[in-house]
């Protein structure tokens, strides 16, 4: 197992520390799933705009050492092309009527699977243009199957 992979593990258990034990957390998934009626029940638009702010900042240091870890030196421009994937992980679920819901694990999981077919592709030599094709298409049909669920079961 590599040593990289423990910080990541540890972040994961605090952010599901964070969102089901914390109030700042269950504040977050409130807003998130329906932020009028979290203004309405006293919680704080200002304090969760910056709470999400500084908890994405950490995040996002925490990302760069291990990034500079990894590869022994820090480039400017080394994760340009790294957004994408981090914006396909499966959050939309936490837009639900009922406060909201996040699972960390499942990020995780997708997370993992998207870089493994990117990966996958890359190594099969598929051309740069289709990678990026198939994973949006991928995300595409993970969020309408989503719709499609939430439509027929009544919560959306």
């Amino acid at each position: 197992m590599p040593y990289l992979l423990v910080a990541p593990l540890i972040v994961a258990a605090l952010l599901g520390l964070f969102f089901s034990r914390l109030a700042p957390g269950r504040q977050l998934l409130a807003f998130g799933g329906n932020p009028h009626a979290a203004e309405l029940s006293g919680i704080s638009r200002g304090r969760v705009v910056m709470t999400a702010h500084v908890l994405s900042g950490l995040l996002a240091a925490v990302a760069a050492v291990l990034a500079v870890a990894q590869l022994g030196s820090a480039q400017p421009t080394i994760g340009a092309d790294w957004a994408t994937p981090f914006l396909r992980r499966p959050d939309h679920r936490r837009r639900r009527a009922d406060g909201g819901y996040i699972s960390v694990l499942g990020t995780m999981f997708a997370v993992f699977l998207i870089g493994l077919i990117q990966n996958g592709m890359v190594l099969a030599k598929v051309d740069p243009y289709w990678v990026q094709f198939v994973l949006g298409a991928l995300i595409l049909a993970a969020v309408g199957l989503n719709r499609w669920r939430a439509v027929n079961s009544g919560t959306a």
